[in-house]
């Protein structure tokens, strides 16, 4: 093993063994809810809230991985993080060894630390949820898209056919890197074109016969995708959308970058200047400018004008983002006499402990491990007040953003869907004078009766209630009737 690849293996290693004492110990989210069920009822893809087994496209790599570490004896929320651990692990060896190939040992191992550290990164790699695998994804296919380009058929066969294939774990890398995918293919032959489409259309298969297979065969596996990916809730011609939309990418780039990312911004500017004037200086050495734009920039504008619901998101670009700082600091570093190294690599040093103190000890909502224990201790104080304290016969429970999460650990219990940020409303009928419960606030139904605050644990709270008839008023669309 050279001494890179086990620099490479020791980060890699390091990074997972960090997230083993905070990961989160019930399921994170509604997604994470739909993965266990595919884990404990079987794959089934389908866009209606009833029967997803997980939503459209599925991610069957991703469940199936995490059906292994299920037979191993974990539960679904275990097995699903123990992917996420491992994906994180995974991220940190790829990202090494693409920044060693831009820069030296020291600035390639701080810039990968730094990204290990970065509180964003590090929550998704802690939870039961698909979105960190897009770290380690993206990286080596960028790598292998370097590694492929202008080197023969079969380095462009083999390279097209893992993209195929690694979309598996996640369909949206096959949107995001296709223009570098194209990139890849620009200075090949006809025929080099050819036997890669065709290889690319052969991993795909890898996982789209399964995906259609159980779920009831290609027609209704195709229609369940589509409607998903038409579904999507962002218009590009809202400005409104657009400025919200800005608004969470740019805040789930500073939890990825923290300080870096000014960093990167007055660098990547200042190459950019430099460049347009010509200088010698700014060449646009390997693997250039147009190698990242085409990497960071489809999964942003994707973002910005179509979609994005989450803060995990933005790991598609993420690793692009830290290489990318690793090209603009190598003539740099090139040019800069030792003592001024030694300061930026005190720099790039105290990032990674930041990153890590807020992370570790910060007590941010989100991204810290607070979040995941506070999140643990809700789900089971909640569930436990719900089993203990009232009837199931005669309780009818709202939930918006955890209606999943709830309805999975008080499978006895009537759970409606109730959001005061959704459109539409809907009626649905309950005993008479049945306890309501407000699971979390923006659930309360339209028209509400007066609600008593019950702490069922410190800083955990419950609204409790009684309704005034048969008929609930409550925002959103009936349950069963969502669609993911």
């Amino acid at each position: 093993m050279t001494r890179d690849a086990l620099t490479a293996l020791l980060l890699g290693i390091a990074t997972s063994l960090t997230r083993l004492p905070f990961m989160a110990q019930r399921l994170w989210e509604w997604d994470s809810v739909l993965y266990a069920r595919a884990l404990e009822n079987g794959f089934h893809v389908e866009d209606a809230l009833a029967g997803s087994r997980p939503h459209p496209p599925g991610y069957i790599f991703y469940v199936a991985s995490a059906a292994v570490a299920r037979r191993a004896g974990l539960d679904s929320d275990h097995a699903l993080v123990l992917v996420s651990i491992v994906a994180s692990g995974i991220g940190a060896i790829a990202l090494y060894l693409l920044c060693r190939r831009l820069v030296g040992v020291v600035p390639a191992g701080l810039i990968t630390l730094a990204f290990a550290a970065s509180p964003n990164f590090w929550l998704h790699g802690e939870v039961a949820i698909s979105y960190v695998l897009l770290a380690p994804l993206v990286t080596i296919l960028a790598m292998a898209f370097l590694w492929a380009r202008s080197r023969g058929t079969v380095r462009s066969v083999f390279v097209s056919l893992l993209f195929g294939a690694l979309a598996g774990f996640r369909q949206d890398v096959l949107l995001f890197l296709a223009p570098l995918w194209i990139w890849l293919l620009a200075p090949a032959t006809t025929r080099e074109r050819v036997a890669a489409t065709a290889a690319l259309a052969a991993g795909c298969l890898t996982w789209f016969i399964p995906s259609a297979l159980l779920s009831d065969g290609p027609t209704a596996y195709v229609a369940s995708v589509w409607r998903q990916f038409a579904g999507l809730g962002v218009s590009a011609a809202s400005p409104v959308s657009v400025a919200v939309s800005s608004v969470l990418i740019l805040d789930s780039l500073w939890w990825s970058l923290l300080a870096l990312g000014p960093v990167l911004l007055v660098l990547a500017l200042a190459r950019a200047l430099a460049r347009l004037r010509g200088s010698t200086a700014a060449r646009d050495d390997h693997p250039g400018g147009i190698f990242f734009a085409l990497w960071i920039l489809p999964p942003l504008l994707f973002y910005l004008l179509v979609h994005i619901g989450e803060w995990g998101y933005v790991l598609s670009l993420v690793p692009g983002l830290f290489a990318l700082l690793a090209w603009l600091l190598r003539p740099i570093i090139a040019a800069t006499p030792r003592p001024w190294r030694v300061v930026g690599a005190l720099l790039l040093a105290a990032n990674v402990l930041v990153g890590a103190g807020l992370f570790v000890l910060g007590d941010d909502p989100v991204f810290s491990a607070a979040s995941l224990s506070a999140h643990d201790r809700a789900t089971d104080a909640k569930t436990q007040y719900l089993r203990d304290r009232l009837p199931a016969s005669s309780t009818v429970v709202l939930a918006a953003v955890e209606l999943l999460v709830a309805r999975y650990y008080a499978p006895d219990r009537t759970i409606l869907y109730s959001d005061d940020r959704a459109t539409g409303t809907y009626t649905r009928a309950v005993p008479a004078g049945a306890t309501l419960v407000v699971y979390e606030g923006h659930a309360r139904p339209l028209d509400p009766p007066a609600f008593d605050t019950v702490e069922v644990a410190p800083g955990v709270k419950l609204e409790i209630g009684h309704a005034s008839g048969t008929m609930l008023l409550l925002s959103g669309r009936a349950a069963d009737e969502l669609r993911q």
